[in-house]
């Protein structure tokens, strides 16, 4: 085993190519149909974290009958899958920063298609709560590495409409799931098991749209792998050159403050160079994420519990959520154009405003129209912290950097939806909806007063 495979120090020949190079190497490519089947390939990871959030959005009242849990219980399944996601997010980010991106993204993959088909078999409460678990560690692990490669891949002014239409795509596929959902539950209350099968299947689709996806000249340049990071480098400027068929234009070079040392991507997180930024991102994944996910989790159960027939919640909840198809794609589009800051200051108001506007719906036209609103705005926030936060940290722990936050975010995804059931006894609907939407207020000050503004910057200009 070699010092690439094994994750040691690189080899002791010199690093013959920068940081420098490499960005401006980056930058001067035109966008071409094979950086968008690189963002197609990179979406895939988005459509299944989404996609598995809609698995209890959408079947946590069948599911519940059928293997007769508890609220508390159903609230526990929830957290589990957190909880592993926490635990998965944080371990592949240190090991994406040490052992490369795309290997990661293939070995959670697999973890996470093999456990969510053994949830489908679950036979009570302990067997589903600890494939639940299984799972959450492989998707956990999935999104630092893509969300790395993604702001490592794509030029400065492409990275955030990029993972607008990834979201697009996600939320596409939520609406459609649900649509199978709600046509699954209208035959047997049983019928999620078979949806958890389908899930387990695009493990196989996932799988075969992966393997072409290089690795990241960037991290290999970072790790001091400077042969293979030209390599790589090469490999994507000659499928770019083909795609549009001229030759290249040339690269223009500007200096940027190259860091040597090799602390440990943990270290460098709460170094006192990037330690604000951490705090920062931190931050804002434990207080978004705590009001997104008791919302998301809970929604459809939420419905029921107010009368309405499972069949109908689900329906409700696929209406709502066709809401967030435009609200991932306008958030893409204007955070190139107006800025990370505004865009997320924006969003997280309008989310709270409509989250206290969904709490006091009465009619099922109303409960539909404030939640088509909230979800939109759910995931225009959701868009922009998966576009701002990799671009806080520099390429050498830009992974941890997100994992970290990741699983700083599970923190209040486990705690949301335990937290729902009491809120609701104490202070109903209308007061629960109402204490979600302080967090969101509370997101955006901490956004206005403490983030950095990243639009159209390079990469290695933000870390430097």
């Amino acid at each position: 085993m070699d010092a690439l495979d094994s994750g040691g120090s690189p080899p002791a020949a010199a690093n013959t190519i920068s940081a420098a190079t490499l960005a401006a190497r980056f930058e001067r490519l035109p966008f071409t149909r094979y950086q968008r089947k690189l963002g197609f390939i990179l979406a895939t990871c988005f459509v299944i974290d989404l996609l598995d959030i809609s698995l209890l959005s959408y079947l946590l009242a069948p599911i519940s009958l059928d293997l007769q849990l508890s609220k508390g219980a159903a609230g526990l399944v929830g957290a589990a899958g957190f909880a592993g996601m926490g635990i998965g997010a944080t371990i592949a980010g240190v090991l994406a920063d040490r052992f490369g991106r795309r290997r990661i993204l293939v070995h959670s993959m697999l973890l996470w298609g093999a456990a969510t088909l053994l949830a489908a078999f679950a036979w009570d409460f302990w067997s589903f709560l600890t494939f639940r678990f299984i799972t959450g560690i492989g998707l956990g692990a999935e999104l630092p590495a893509a969300l790395s490669l993604l702001a490592e891949f794509m030029p400065a002014n492409r990275r955030a409409s990029l993972t607008g239409w990834m979201q697009v795509g996600g939320a596409a596929a939520g609406v459609a799931f649900g649509a199978l959902s709600l046509l699954a539950v209208s035959f047997a209350v049983a019928g999620w098991r078979g949806m958890f099968v389908l899930i387990a299947v695009s493990a196989v689709f996932a799988l075969y749209v992966r393997r072409g996806l290089p690795e990241s000249p960037r991290w290999y340049q970072s790790r001091g792998y400077a042969a293979q990071a030209d390599i790589e480098m090469r490999k994507i400027e000659a499928a770019v050159e083909t795609a549009q068929g001229r030759a290249l234009p040339p690269a223009t070079v500007t200096d940027v403050t190259e860091v040597k040392e090799h602390r440990g991507s943990l270290r460098e997180l709460v170094s006192r160079r990037y330690l604000r930024r951490t705090l920062l991102a931190w931050a804002l994944w434990l207080i978004v994420l705590i009001g997104y996910y008791g919302i998301t989790v809970w929604v459809g159960k939420l419905l029921v519990d107010r009368g309405m027939s499972i069949s109908k919640s689900i329906a409700a909840t696929l209406l709502m959520q066709a809401g967030a198809i435009p609200g991932a794609w306008l958030a893409g589009y204007t955070l190139e154009r107006v800025g990370r800051k505004a865009v997320m200051v924006a969003a997280l108001g309008l989310v709270g405003v409509t989250a206290w506007w969904y709490g006091h719906a009465s009619s099922f036209g109303m409960v539909v129209v404030a939640g088509a609103t909230m979800q939109f705005s759910l995931v225009a926030v959701a868009t922009a912290l998966y576009a701002y936060t990799p671009e806080l940290f520099p390429t050498r722990a830009r992974a941890t950097g997100m994992g970290t936050a990741s699983t700083v975010g599970r923190v209040s995804a486990i705690t949301g939806p335990l937290i729902v059931p009491p809120m609701v006894l104490a202070w109903g609907n209308a007061g629960t909806f109402t204490a979600f939407a302080a967090c969101f207020g509370l997101g955006a000050i901490i956004v206005l007063v403490f983030g950095p503004e990243t639009k159209a910057r390079v990469l290695e200009h933000i870390s430097s």
